[in-house]
């Protein structure tokens, strides 16, 4: 089934390229002519996509405040200096807001699997200084629900760890562990909300596969942290190593 969504998404890859030579793409951050070929985003649009840099919580990622101190080395936010997260260490690509917002929104709702084209340099851009960090990592992606699967037509977090695997170099472990309760969309939920809405709501399917390995876990977007939390959950039961978590943005 993977193999057949990864072909479709190649299949839909050629058919917008046709299509762009006859209708010039537009942006999808302001919306404006691409003319023939391009990206997704124009010149402007790319560059106002506001990457996340020092200084940040050295568990969750989150950008500090600007009421904290500069912070020292290991600096942690107050959230997980209560424990807040099971996860060992938490990064995000960019803030979601703005272009990326929209980016996300167009790749993942919008049924364009293509747009990873126009999110691949910023990947690279991340990891690429930090392979020493990520080395011997194993890449895994959130799942979907086989119906939310089913209706959106493709995986957009699998096709995103795809992408991060292949930038590593990294082994990439297809489906390891599954969505087993449907779940209602997180988005207007509070954290309480959230936490109850994903819980028991993962299995690891294939435990032989994650085993004492250190995992990369891969979603699109953190929020409250409440989803990767839960998965990082069943997975350390699992008996797994380090558990990474990225993500393309933080809210």
């Amino acid at each position: 089934m993977i193999n057949r969504f990864l072909h479709s998404a190649r299949v839909v890859r050629v058919c917008e390229s046709i299509l762009n030579a006859v209708f010039p793409r537009r942006c999808v951050g302001c919306g404006l002519s691409r003319g023939n070929g391009g990206g997704y985003l124009c010149g402007l649009c790319r560059d106002d996509i506001f990457v996340i840099g020092d200084p940040l919580c050295n568990t969750c990622g989150i950008p500090a405040d600007i009421d904290y101190d500069y912070p020292v080395e290991g600096f942690e936010c107050g959230l997980c200096r209560r424990g807040g997260y099971r996860f060992d260490r938490a990064r995000s690509l960019g803030l979601y807001d703005s272009v990326l917002k929209d980016l996300i929104h167009f790749y993942k709702y919008r049924n364009q699997p293509g747009a990873i084209e126009e999110i691949e340099p910023f990947l690279r851009q991340f990891f690429d200084p930090r392979r020493m960090e990520y080395e011997g990592v194993a890449v895994v992606s959130v799942p979907l629900h086989v119906k939310k699967l089913k209706a959106r037509g493709f995986d957009q977090a699998f096709v995103l760890a795809h992408a991060i695997a292949d930038i590593l170099e990294a082994p990439l472990l297809v489906r390891p562990l599954k969505r087993i309760r449907e779940t209602h969309p997180q988005a207007r939920k509070n954290r309480e909300e959230r936490l109850k809405n994903v819980k028991g709501a993962f299995e690891v399917v294939h435990p032989e596969a994650v085993f004492k390995k250190n995992i990369l876990l891969v979603d699109d977007v953190f929020t409250t942290g409440s989803t990767v939390n839960e998965v990082t959950r069943v997975l350390k039961k699992a008996k797994v190593g380090r558990v990474e978590v990225f993500t393309l943005a933080r809210a």
